[in-house]
């Protein structure tokens, strides 16, 4: 049924390029006659998670925390940064939050309007995983299940109510077998255990797909994903296959179809990227890595981040791999900034945002970031060391 209802859909969408359909401009048209993306089915499983320790990184502005290893976060399995508060999750299970509170992410603990000191986040129990989506957190449980706090909004999954602020954790409606939560600021992307993806939030851009709405969905006609990345405006997939695709604006060439624009809930698949094991958004752009450990980049590159030391103002829809950086074991993205961590644990970024001295004034290409041990992985300004730091 999903092979016909894609046919049908391809071979409308072929008719009305070739002839031109009234309000149709050339980016739409490009769009509706870009390749699809092959089905295909995966069953990702969660990232491995080891204990370890917590840093945040110098040059980030936090009136209650200081740079450097948080204190009571030296054995946490996962970290996010959703601005002026941080969270974590321990190994067992609990989750924990410390910063100055905004809309409810404190989740009512005792500290009141800033915890200096991590405090726990009552009646969240057996969590995997945290992140953070605009003014929320989002704990993911081994269930599949998933609780959320703060930005009302995102935390209901999409509804609106009068309310601004949901400091009371409590389980996101209609959301199952979920193995992870993307980082995202205007929607929510989680990846299920049968590859499939559900979102909730803002569609302007149809990056939760097609009815218009905002409330939980699985998104249709999505391949078998082993990885998604939020970019904000557009959705991008790994799937099983080693293939990138991508949904939602191509104004900034996330879709990789040029001439830029325009809009698509139809899954596309990007050209060019082949054997893909993982991918990463940060805002209007996004990294894949391959499985040999090179690093792509496309989409917008204020601030440098394609790491070719060009901050202009531009955007591209063709991948370019990142040049400068030894292979890559993971790789992240946060506001205007790119992270990748080789092989021996050593943390590497590019982009603007959060340029630390000595390296302010340089241009922006691939830098180490100094850190007292090997790094696993990166939220926004917090780093999660390895079990050997």
């Amino acid at each position: 049924m999903t092979n016909h209802r894609r046919t049908v859909g391809s071979a409308i969408a072929l008719s009305l390029a070739l002839t031109g359909a009234t309000g149709c401009s050339a980016a739409d048209r490009a769009l509706l006659t870009a390749p699809q993306c092959p089905d295909s089915s995966a069953s990702p499983a969660p990232a491995p998670r080891v204990p370890g320790q917590a840093v945040l990184l110098g040059g980030v502005v936090r009136s209650s925390i200081p740079p450097g290893p948080i204190r009571g976060w030296e054995d946490v399995v996962s970290v996010a940064d959703a601005g002026p508060v941080l969270a974590a999750v321990h190994p067992d299970g609990t989750v924990s939050v410390i910063g100055e509170d905004h809309r409810g992410l404190l989740a009512g603990t005792p500290a009141g309007p800033a915890a200096a000191l991590p405090q726990q986040v009552p009646g969240v129990r057996d969590a995997t995983s945290v992140a953070a989506v605009g003014g929320a957190f989002l704990a993911t449980h081994s269930d599949g299940s998933v609780t959320a706090w703060g930005d009302s909004f995102i935390a209901s999954g999409g509804h609106r109510g009068a309310e601004r602020q949901q400091p009371t954790p409590g389980p996101v409606p209609k959301v199952e077998n979920v193995i992870e939560v993307a980082d995202g600021q205007l929607n929510v992307l989680a990846l299920r255990s049968d590859g499939r993806v559900q979102g909730w939030g803002i569609n302007l851009t149809q990056v939760i797909g097609e009815p218009d709405g905002t409330l939980v969905r699985t998104i249709r006609d999505v391949p078998g994903a082993v990885s998604v990345a939020n970019t904000g405006g557009a959705a991008v997939i790994a799937t099983s296959t080693g293939e990138v695709c991508a949904w939602g604006n191509n104004v900034h060439g996330l879709l990789g179809v040029e001439p830029r624009g325009g809009q698509s809930p139809r899954a596309v698949r990007i050209e060019g990227l082949t054997d893909i094991v993982q991918v990463a958004g940060g805002n209007d752009f996004a990294l894949a890595r391959d499985a040999d450990g090179h690093v792509w980049a496309w989409g917008r590159t204020v601030s440098g981040m394609l790491g070719d030391g060009d901050a202009e103002d531009t955007s591209t829809a063709s991948p370019q791999q990142v040049v400068g950086v030894p292979p890559m074991e993971w790789i992240g993205a946060s506001g205007a900034s790119s992270y990748g961590i080789d092989r021996t644990g050593n943390l590497w970024a590019w982009g603007g945002g959060l340029r630390a001295a000595p390296y302010a004034g340089e241009d922006r290409r691939p830098y180490r970031v100094p850190l007292p041990g090997p790094a696993q992985s990166v939220s926004g300004g917090v780093v999660l060391l390895g079990p050997d730091s």
